[in-house]
């Protein structure tokens, strides 16, 4: 089951991904994961690890406190 903030961080993960005009599976190469759990993580299926946020924020080029930006209530 979905948390509010996995499916806060998911949406930011989406944003920030379009952003850049990346397909799924772009960030998931770029992060070294697989396109599955990208998916569950932008919609929140997912609860994503500290590695995992990590490998997200390189992969995107943003600082861990930018991807978790306005997540918080």
């Amino acid at each position: 089951m979905a948390t509010d903030i996995s499916v806060r961080l998911g949406r930011r993960i989406r944003d920030l991904r379009r952003q850049r005009g990346w397909r799924q599976i772009d960030l998931a190469a770029h992060a070294e994961l697989s396109k599955t759990h990208v998916c569950e993580l932008e919609v929140g299926k997912r609860e994503v690890g500290l590695k995992t946020l990590e490998r997200l924020a390189q992969a995107l080029d943003v600082k861990i406190s930018d991807l978790m930006k306005s997540i918080g209530r």
